[in-house]
């Protein structure tokens, strides 16, 4: 008993440290460090997240210690003392509890107890290892072991996004399936009959969940795009139909050959010491057959054990795909909101659009569309920079972020990707009606505009363009849905197509700056090109200034292509925006 209560005394100790950790991690995780102050400050949240941590921790570590002392050790000293009876019932409750856990929640219990499980013969090695060295870092092995095995199934459990991580679930994955082999090797040449027969029963679990653990790393790992969905519904769909048998059948099937196999093996004289429960078979394909027997218990197991635990992180993936769905289907509903509101300002007001008569002609200037030639990527890009810029210049009060809506109710994965499927369609058709009322506002905008050198179409694509990037980039949009939902008052339509030239200047500059910054760009090369952005009394800026700036900013976060005359990152080539956008004019894709 006093080994067991060392244990017992180790398990909550590596509980605390556990929590300590991982309070630690996510309190600094993300945090982003830019300099002095912002380190100092990650190291008080680390501080302040581990002291949190090693609090609950501790609350854990010791309901661990209390059940481990209540119903762990005694039914180790009842089996040992042959007091069956007892140590069964103690088992049985464990069962229930268990199988209770895997029911609600596979996904998050499944591969906690697989890493507790494979961690804890691993630490169990290393104790019978390094326990007895006289060397304190030997000894510290084992403790450092049991410490990571209690994080990561502490991260398992808590955050459940374990096995999300890219690099640690193969990790995980190919250290525990070692450690499955080496188990059967050592369980094949044991000394009791007993461990021997067992050996290909508990391979094949191990196996068995190990594939359908490797299942829920590549689902959580997936980005899920519209094409995947629909495959993956379709996958789904297929295997429903040919696993349309309840669990307990696949179940059956499976104690039914574990156990023939183990009575094989137990007493190979009656069975003619083959390993399939199939009698009379020659003894030349027992080898053959050893295989096939261990391959079919692992498929029973992975046929019984893979839906449910992955339908959690697939689940889970839908459902984030759907939120994101339906923010897209809310920013649409802010741009079609705010294109209809411009399209019907400058109906009734045509003078008020004679502002943008100057930004037209200067990005025309700056990269002139020759006649009868369609309007350069290029020169929208400008135009939809200078809308940008415009945006930076607004203080229309910040908007009402909607909350993020998410699947109601508990749905299953096919239900879930239905409702990804609606949202799918309601995004497309939302974006369409955003495309016509765009279209709708920068012709009403450029019917106003008498531009003899340029044609029609040209002005109506760098309107298109300019609008798409002052009401698709910047908090307008969000503001227009905050509006329409009646949470605020209409923005002044007046300030969206009115252009202060020196106020445009002044944005422009400084996210010009900020790109060059971003993009690793010599801040002292930025300056010597640009100035620094102050305007001398008596001075006064010039549109074509803004154009320039615009020029370099879309060099700088979306385009790859010559600039003369602008700055350049490292490598001489733009990087690409978050979105993976590349430019260009109007409405995004």
């Amino acid at each position: 008993m006093d080994e067991s209560a060392d244990v017992g005394g180790d398990l909550g100790l590596y509980v605390t440290a556990a929590g300590g950790l991982l309070g630690a991690a996510h309190a600094a995780g993300s945090r982003e460090i830019a300099g002095f102050g912002d380190a100092a400050l990650t190291v008080l949240a680390m501080v302040a997240g581990a002291f949190a941590g090693l609090l609950l921790g501790l609350l854990v570590g010791v309901a661990v210690v209390v059940i481990h002392t209540v119903a762990v050790a005694p039914a180790v000293g009842w089996w040992r003392r042959r007091m069956f009876g007892r140590a069964a019932l103690v088992i049985v409750a464990w069962s229930l509890v268990i199988t209770l856990l895997l029911r609600w929640w596979p996904d998050r219990f499944l591969p906690a107890f697989l890493i507790a499980g494979f961690g804890g013969w691993s630490v169990f090695l290393a104790r019978r290892r390094f326990g007895e060295s006289a060397h304190l870092g030997a000894q510290a092995v084992p403790h450092l072991g049991g410490v990571a095995v209690a994080t990561l199934v502490g991260e398992q459990l808590v955050f459940g996004n374990l096995l999300s991580t890219t690099y640690v679930g193969p990790v995980l994955l190919l250290f525990m399936t070692w450690l499955s082999w080496c188990g059967w090797r050592a369980m094949r040449t044991a000394r009791r009959v007993t461990v021997r027969a067992a050996a290909d029963i508990v391979w094949s679990v191990q196996l068995g969940l190990l594939l359908s653990l490797a299942l829920v790393w590549l689902a959580g790992v997936l980005s899920l795009t519209p094409t995947q969905v629909t495959a993956t519904r379709a996958v789904l769909e297929r295997a429903q139909s040919l696993t349309a048998v309840h669990w307990a059948y696949w179940l059956t099937a499976y104690t039914a050959i574990a156990v023939s196999s183990y009575l094989v093996l137990r007493w190979p004289q009656r069975f003619g010491e083959v390993r399939l429960p199939v009698f009379g078979v020659l003894n030349t394909g027992k080898r053959t057959l050893a295989g096939v027997n261990i391959g079919l218990m692992v498929a029973l197991v992975f046929t019984i054990t893979a839906v449910p635990v992955s339908e959690g992180a697939w689940k889970r993936q839908v459902e984030e795909r759907y939120a994101l769905e339906t923010r897209h289907i809310q920013h649409a509903e802010g741009e079609e909101a705010a294109y209809e509101q411009i399209h019907q300002y400058v109906t009734t007001n045509r003078r008020v659009a004679a502002h943008l008569k100057p930004l037209v002609v200067a990005v025309h200037e700056a990269a002139p569309t020759e006649p009868g030639q369609p309007v350069a990527d290029g020169t929208l890009a400008i135009a939809r920079q200078l809308g940008r810029f415009q945006a930076a210049t607004l203080h229309l009060g910040d908007p009402r972020q909607a909350p993020l809506t998410v699947l109601s109710g508990d749905p299953d994965v096919s239900e879930a990707l239905a409702a990804l499927d609606e949202a799918q369609q309601a995004r497309s058709q939302q974006e369409t009606r955003s495309g016509r009322f765009a279209d709708a506002a920068a012709a009403a905008v450029a019917s106003t505009l008498d531009i003899p050198d340029i044609g029609r179409s040209e002005v109506v694509h760098i309107v298109k363009a300019y609008l798409g990037g002052l009401v698709e980039e910047g908090r307008v949009r969000d503001l227009f849905h905050s509006w329409a939902r009646g949470e605020s008052v209409r923005p002044a339509m007046v300030r969206l197509v009115s252009i202060d030239v020196p106020t445009l200047y002044a944005a422009a500059y400084d996210l010009a700056r900020r790109a060059a910054v971003r993009a690793g760009v010599d801040v002292w090369a930025f300056n010597a090109t640009y100035g620094l952005g102050l305007t001398m009394p008596g001075e006064s800026r010039q549109l074509s200034e803004v154009v320039i700036l615009a020029r370099q900013t879309h060099h700088l976060t979306d385009g790859s292509g010559p600039c003369p005359g602008c700055v350049h990152p490292p490598g001489g080539a733009g990087t690409q925006t978050g979105d993976g956008t590349s430019g260009g004019g109007g409405r995004r894709g």
